[in-house]
C-alpha cells in the first residue's frame, strides 16, 4: 500500500494514468461531476469521504491489474480470494486519512505548482520533447474525464506528497549499517560436504515382535482412527441427464443459423510494438529503416528482441491503446509503419501475420450446439427432479426413497473423514462438492433434515448421515505393517544421526575430512571410498540440490573454517566444513543497496505514521455502501 501511495506521489500517477486512468483517480479522488447519480458513502474520516463509486472504480482498475497478471479476466470470487475487497478498502482508507489529515493542517499547494508538476510530465510531450497540452486533453478525452476533474486529483496527490515527502522522503541509514547489511547478503561461502545417508548403515536391522510392540507402545497416537461420517448420496446432475443424441440435425442447424453473428470470429493481427525513448529516437530509427535496414535488426541493435515487442496474435479490441490499434489494423503485412505517439511515447509497429475475419464452420461446433442443446434440456429436468425429491424429503422420506421415486440410483459411502478421506487413507471420488459436503456432515447427526447442496447451476446433491463412527484406538494387529515400516524408518534415521555426529567429532578434532569417510563409511559401489564433495560458492539465499536451504542455514551460522552438520532430509544427515568465506560488494551495488534499505525505512515509518494516524481519527466504514458498489444498477458509466 506504501509503495503505491509513494509512487503516484512522485509522479508515476501521471505515467500510469492513460494505462489506468480510472484506477488512478480511483485511488487520489474522483468528484461528483464524473460519476453522477446516487451516491453513498463507503468510508468517512472527519469531512473525508469516499463514496461507493469511487470504490469500485478503484476495485475495478486493481481487478484489471490482477487480471493482466493472469492473463484472463478474473471473477470477483477469484479476486475475493486475493482479499482484493479488503486491500482496496485499505488503501482508500489511508488515502482518506491523510486528506483529512492535510485538510486539517491547511495545506495548499499553488496554481503555478500543479501547473508546472503537469507540463513536467513526459505522458503528455509532444514529438519534440515539450508539453502538449493537445496530448493532455487527448488522455483525458478517451477517459471521459475532465480537465477540472484531473486538477483536482493533481491537487491531491500534491498535498499527500506533503505529508509524505516532509515525514520520510529524505530518511538516510548510516553507510555503516548498509554496508554491514551488503557484507551479510552478499557474502558467498564454499562448502567441503558428505551426505550421510541409509547407505552408510553397513547392517540394516530387522525389528523383532516385541520392538514393534514397544515401538506401538510408545507411539500409539500416530495410530488412532479418526472420527466417520457413513452417508447416503444422491447426486442429480444435468451432466449426467443430458442426451444428445436425442437431439436432432435440425435442430442444430437452426441454432448454428440463429448464432452465426456471434460465431464470427474477428480479424486477428500479429503484431510487435518498438516503444521509443523520445522523438529524437523515433527520427533516428525511422531514418535507419528508410535506408533500408530490417526492422528486428534494428530493434535488437536497441537491445530489444522479438519476445521483447511481440504483442501476439491479437484482436483489435485486445490492444489497450487505440492509437497502436489503429495503426495495428490498417498497417500492411512485413512494413513497419510511421511513427505513432502511444500512450507510453513514439511507436512502431510491424505486423507480422493476418488472419482474416471468418465465420466459424458449421462442422467446428455442430458438436458443442448439441451437447449444448442437450444440457439446456437436461437443465430443465434437473429442475423438475430436485422439485419432486423436495416434496419427498419435506414428506419426511429419506434420500434413498426419494430416489427410487424419481427412478434414480443412491450412493454409498461407508466411511468419510474430516479431510474426506475413506477409511484407506484414499480422498472419496467423483464428488465435485466435497469440501462442502465434509463441512456440512460433520454438523449433522443421523436423523436430521439435511438440505441439498448446490452442485454450479444446474446440479444438487442430497446427502443423509446414516451413521457416526467415533474415533478410537487402532489395535496393532490392524496397523503391524505399519508400524514395522515406521520402525524401520525410525531407526534409519537414528543411526544416520550417529554416523554423522561420529564424523563430526572427528573433524573437529583436526583429522583429514576424506581419510575420515574412508574410516566410517562403506566404500561405494564402484569399490572405492567415499570423499567429500565441494561447492561452488554459495550465498545464504543459495538453493542448492546437494545443499538444500536448511543445510546452506547452519553452514552460514558457524564461523569460516569450521564444522558442522543439519539435516536434509528424514533419511540424510550432511556434514560440513566452511572452506572460505569472501564478501566482494562493488561500490555501485553497495549505492543500489543502500537506497533500497533507505527506502524500506522509509516506508515503514511512513507506514507507522498513517496507523498512527488512523487511529487518532474516527475512520466510520459502510459495508452496505460497500455491497451497493457491486449492485449492477449502480455500475461504473
Amino acid at each position: 500500500m506504501l509503495d503505491l501511495l509513494r509512487s503516484f506521489s512522485r509522479g508515476l500517477v501521471a505515467k500510469i494514468l492513460i494505462a489506468l486512468l480510472i484506477l488512478s483517480f480511483a485511488v487520489w479522488g474522483i468528484s461528483g461531476s464524473i460519476l453522477g447519480g446516487f451516491q453513498s458513502t463507503v468510508i468517512e474520516v472527519g469531512e473525508t469521504k469516499v463514496d461507493s463509486y469511487e470504490y469500485r472504480f478503484a476495485y475495478e482498475g486493481q481487478l484489471n491489474a490482477l487480471s493482466n497478471s493472469f492473463q484472463r479476466r478474473l471473477t470477483q470470487q477469484e479476486a475475493d480470494q486475493f482479499g482484493l475487497r479488503q486491500n482496496v478498502l485499505n488503501q482508500l482508507v489511508a488515502g482518506a486519512v491523510l486528506d483529512e489529515n492535510a485538510r486539517n493542517m491547511g495545506l495548499g499547494v499553488s496554481d503555478q505548482h500543479l501547473a508546472e508538476t503537469i507540463a513536467s510530465d513526459n505522458s503528455f510531450s509532444d514529438l519534440s520533447g515539450n508539453f502538449s497540452r493537445n496530448a493532455l486533453r487527448q488522455a483525458l478525452r478517451q477517459a471521459g474525464l475532465s480537465e477540472e476533474d484531473y486538477i483536482e486529483s493533481r491537487k491531491r496527490v500534491a498535498l499527500r506528497n506533503q505529508i509524505l515527502e516532509g515525514s520520510a522522503g529524505s530518511l538516510g541509514l548510516p553507510q555503516t549499517y548498509a554496508k554491514a547489511f551488503n557484507q551479510y547478503r552478499d557474502e558467498t561461502r564454499v562448502f567441503q560436504f558428505v551426505e550421510i545417508g541409509e547407505e552408510a548403515i553397513k547392517d540394516l536391522a530387522e525389528p523383532k515382535e516385541d520392538d514393534i510392540a514397544a515401538f506401538y507402545d510408545e507411539n500409539k497416537t500416530n495410530y488412532i482412527a479418526p472420527e466417520y461420517r457413513k452417508l447416503t448420496l444422491l447426486k442429480v446432475e444435468a451432466a449426467d441427464l443430458m442426451k444428445p443424441d436425442e437431439v436432432s440435425d435440425e435442430e442444430v442447424r437452426a441454432a448454428y443459423e440463429n448464432r452465426k453473428d456471434n460465431l464470427k470470429l474477428p480479424e486477428r493481427r500479429q503484431v510487435s510494438q518498438l516503444v521509443l525513448q523520445n522523438a529524437e529516437e523515433a527520427a533516428d530509427i525511422q531514418s535507419r529503416i528508410a535506408g533500408g535496414e530490417d526492422f528486428f535488426e534494428v530493434a535488437k541493435s536497441l537491445e530489444k528482441s522479438a519476445a521483447d515487442m511481440d504483442l501476439g496474435l491479437v484482436r483489435k479490441s485486445e490492444l489497450p491503446d487505440s492509437q497502436v490499434a489503429d495503426a495495428a489494423f490498417t498497417a500492411e503485412l512485413n512494413k513497419p509503419t510511421e511513427t505513432i505517439v502511444g500512450l507510453f511515447g513514439p511507436v512502431i509497429v510491424y505486423v507480422t501475420d493476418i488472419q482474416e475475419e471468418r465465420v466459424t464452420p458449421f462442422e467446428e461446433v455442430e458438436n458443442d450446439l448439441r451437447n449444448e442443446i442437450a444440457l439446456q434440456r437436461a437443465g430443465d429436468e434437473v429442475f423438475a427432479m430436485f422439485d419432486a425429491i423436495e416434496d419427498e424429503r419435506g414428506a419426511g422420506e429419506t434420500v434413498s426413497a426419494s430416489a427410487q421415486t424419481v427412478g434414480l440410483e443412491t450412493r454409498t459411502i461407508d466411511a468419510m473423514d474430516a479431510s474426506g478421506l475413506d477409511a484407506n487413507g484414499e480422498q472419496i471420488a467423483d464428488v465435485s462438492v466435497l469440501q462442502e459436503l465434509v463441512r456440512q456432515a460433520f454438523q449433522s447427526q443421523p436423523g436430521d433434515d439435511t438440505q441439498a447442496i448446490e452442485i454450479g447451476e444446474d446440479g444438487f446433491l442430497w446427502y443423509e448421515v446414516e451413521a457416526i463412527i467415533d474415533q478410537r484406538q487402532k489395535e496393532l494387529s490392524e496397523v503391524q505393517e505399519d508400524v514395522k515400516q515406521d520402525w524401520i524408518a525410525n531407526d534409519k534415521s537414528v543411526r544416520i544421526k550417529e554416523i554423522a555426529e561420529s564424523i563430526l567429532e572427528d573433524l573437529k578434532l583436526g583429522k583429514d575430512f576424506d581419510q575420515i569417510l574412508a574410516d566410517e563409511l562403506p566404500e561405494d559401489s564402484l569399490g572405492q571410498s567415499v570423499v567429500a564433495k565441494t561447492t561452488d560458492p554459495l550465498t545464504r539465499n543459495a538453493n542448492d540440490t546437494d545443499f538444500p536451504r536448511s543445510v546452506v542455514a547452519a553452514g552460514f551460522a558457524v564461523a569460516n573454517g569450521k564444522v558442522g552438520m543439519a539435516e536434509a532430509s528424514s533419511l540424510v544427515q550432511t556434514v560440513f566444513k566452511v572452506v572460505s568465506s569472501e564478501s566482494n560488494v562493488s561500490s555501485e551495488l553497495e549505492t543500489a543497496i543502500s537506497e533500497q534499505l533507505n527506502q524500506q525505512a522509509s516506508d515503514d515509518i511512513l507506514s507507522q505514521m498513517i496507523e498512527d494516524l488512523q487511529a487518532r481519527e474516527t475512520v466510520r466504514i459502510n459495508q452496505q455502501a460497500i455491497e451497493l458498489a457491486f449492485q449492477p444498477q449502480h455500475g461504473h458509466h
